[in-house]
This record gives C-alpha cells, structure tokens and sequence, in this order.
C-alpha cells in the first residue's frame, strides 16, 4: 500500500513558510498558524483514507474467514485492530488542535498525547514485522513533529521511516517499491536525502525486481550523479570496444551464405531421369505428380562453388566508466550487465565477489564493458515463471 500522508506532507514543503523552515531562515508566528492548520487536514484526512483501505483489507479477510477457521482468522486480525485503534486515537487528539479557544500550552499537550498514541501503534506495528505499517505511524510522528516546528526531529523521523522500507526493499520478503518512492519523495522534499536521490523504478510486475540482478533499481543518465540507497553513482560512455577482427577464410572453404544470382557451379549434378524405386500411381489419382526431368529454374548449392567468404562481424561492445562512492556501512561490489550497473551488496553469508570493491566511505572508478546478451524480465513475466526474490542489489539502469 502506498503512503499518501508522505506525499500530503511532501507537498506542504512547496509553502514559502515551510521552505523558510527547511532553509532555516526565521518565520513569523502568525505565517506558521496557516501551515500548522493544513498540517492537522493532513494527518486527519490522509490518515483516514489509509485506514478506509485497511478496512476494506479486514472485510476480505472477514469474508475469507467464513471459509475457514473463523476463530484462528479473528486471533491473527487482532494485532492489525489494535495498530488501528492506536492511529485512531492519535488522529482524535489532532482534530482538536484547531480550536480557538485552546492556548499554546494545550495545543503542546494535544500535540504530545497524539505523538505518543502514533509511538504506540508504531510498537504494534514492529511487533507484527509490519515495515509498512511502521512506516505509517513514523509519518504520522513527522507531522506532529512539523506541526511543533522542529525540523530535526521530522528528518530523524522520516529516515527512520525510509530506512525501514529500504531494508524491507533489499532484504525482505517484499518490494513495497511505491511506499519507498513516497517515503523518499518526502525525504527529499525536506532535505534528509539530497536532489541527486533516484527515483525508485516501478517494476511492471508487482512482487518482480524491477531490473535483472537487483530489487531496487533507479534510472541514470550519462554524465549526471545519482543516488541509491547509500550509493553514489556518475556514469559516462566510452567509445565501443571492438572485438578481434575476423579471421579470413581459409583456401578452399566452403561459402555458407547463400548464393548471389547470376552464379552457376562448374560441376553442377543432372537430377535424375528414373529413380530406383519408382511408386505406382494410385488407380483414381487426380493429381499425379509428374517427374520432373529438368527443373525449371536451377539454383546450384553455395557448397559447390567453394568461393571463400569473410564472416560478418558482431558489433562492437559498449563500454561505461563508472564513478562509485560508497556511503553505506559495509562494503560493495560493482558489475554490469547488458541493462545496468549493478553495486552487489553482501548477501546470504555476507559474501562478495572478489573484483570491483569499494570499502564504506570511499570511491573508486571502474571501466566496464557492458555485454550483449540482456535478461528481459518481461518476457520471464509473460512466460509464467514464477518471481524470484532477488540478490539484495542496487541497479543503475543505463539509457
């Protein structure tokens, strides 16, 4: 499921106030009470229709249960009515911090109640290995944190959140790949990530990585920086890299192409006048088929002819130079495929290849020729094969 509160309070950050905020210019009280006002809409509406569409999720599920065991099915939905009922009580809080009446010091206690209420579904939602659950509730604690203002404390928050999905990403049994492009879309928006973030490429199959080799993947351009999930990525094209150059054929061999017209071999073989075993025509044959004595229009073999003749060469390959700075915290390995550049992560038994390693915290720049044979991932969808979860890998995919 996507995160619509992230993009609802990613647009806030277009506000001249809010960018005053995030540029740390100061900003007039009176300028921040209508930013605060669309803060509450946001946690109060957005959440609403989140939870409109966990509600649908449970009348399924409540359907499914008549079909089975009914008490076991109403036991494992309790954890899930109890994330609810804590997001609920949080936005019950929100609803009442626009009231006139209320003085600063009431507003600060709404404000906290409803924070505290987001933490505790937060507990629930980790309890239940939930990481898009988790990344809900850290939303919600980010807009009450911006309601306040405190700016440090809504980056800290919504890394959190991102990093959560971005393990859930590389790691997990899931690719919640829209719920990470909201999260970051509203990390950017605030400065937790830089510009230059990739945006996370939708695979066209859900549950499918969207390149092959990697589960979270982003598009570059040649030249231009970008980021991925700690990787920092600038790639430039080099000339083609040719192959060796085709033997020339050998005296005598035999041409496999086929025949140019106008070419007729020196020895060529008369057809036969009768052959050995002739077959007797049927008593009431319609169509008997006549022996053809000469054929009407003679095409002698290539292979009698013997005229050497170059192969055709391949094309050449494509090759790449490419910039890497590592800024996560273990070490990373870099290849390339017919599709991407690939920064290969330590996977099951924290294991790397043994080439193009770049240690946390450095750079490192690699000449890569990039082959020719590509895994097309929509034809292995339209196949029927099943998806495979992926190497926790992170693509670069080349134009």
């Amino acid at each position: 499921m996507a995160i619509e509160l992230a993009v609802a309070l990613g647009a806030l950050a277009a506000r001249a106030v809010v960018a005053q905020l995030i540029q740390g210019r100061p900003m007039d009280n009176a300028d921040w009470a209508g930013v605060a006002t669309q803060v509450v809409d946001v946690l109060v509406t957005t959440s609403t229709r989140q939870e409109s569409d966990l509600q649908q999720l449970g009348r399924k599920f409540d359907e499914l249960g008549l079909k089975v065991d009914s008490v076991g099915e109403e036991v494992r939905k309790i954890p899930g009515r109890e994330f609810e009922e804590y997001m609920a009580a949080g936005r019950r809080y929100v609803r009442d911090l626009p009231d006139a009446w209320r003085s600063r010091k009431d507003r600060r206690e709404l404000i906290r109640d409803a924070r505290r209420e987001f933490v505790h579904a937060y507990g629930i939602a980790e309890h239940m290995k939930s990481p898009q659950r988790q990344a809900v509730a850290d939303v919600a604690i980010a807009g009450c944190w911006l309601w306040v203002p405190s700016l440090p404390d809504v980056r800290k928050t919504i890394g959190a959140a991102r990093g959560i999905l971005e393990k859930e990403m590389l790691y997990g049994t899931s690719l919640p790949t829209k719920s990470y492009a909201d999260v970051l879309y509203l990390c950017k928006r605030y400065g937790e990530q830089p510009a230059t973030a990739g945006k996370p490429i939708l695979p066209a199959t859900p549950g499918r990585p969207p390149t092959g080799g990697a589960r979270l993947a982003v598009r570059v351009k040649y030249g231009d920086p970008v980021v991925c999930a700690g990787v920092e990525m600038r790639v430039e094209e080099l000339p083609p890299e040719a192959d060796d150059p085709p033997r020339a054929a050998r005296p005598g061999a035999r041409n496999p192409d086929p025949l140019p017209l106008g070419r007729f071999p020196r020895n060529p073989q008369p057809p036969m006048l009768f052959p050995r075993n002739p077959q007797p025509p049927g008593r009431f044959q319609r169509n008997p088929q006549r022996i053809t004595y000469f054929p009407l229009n003679p095409q002698p073999s290539v292979r009698d002819l013997g005229l050497p003749q170059a192969p055709v060469p391949p094309p050449p390959r494509k090759r790449v130079r490419v910039h890497v700075r590592n800024h996560r915290a273990e070490w990373i390995a870099v290849s390339v495929t017919a599709d991407a550049v690939i920064a290969r992560l330590p996977g099951a038994g924290n294991t790397l290849p043994t080439e193009n390693r770049v240690r946390p915290g450095a750079a490192a720049t690699f000449e890569l020729t990039r082959p020719r044979a590509a895994l097309n991932t929509s034809i292995l969808a339209a196949s029927g094969i099943p998806a495979v979860p992926g190497l926790p890998n992170i693509g670069f995919v080349l134009p």
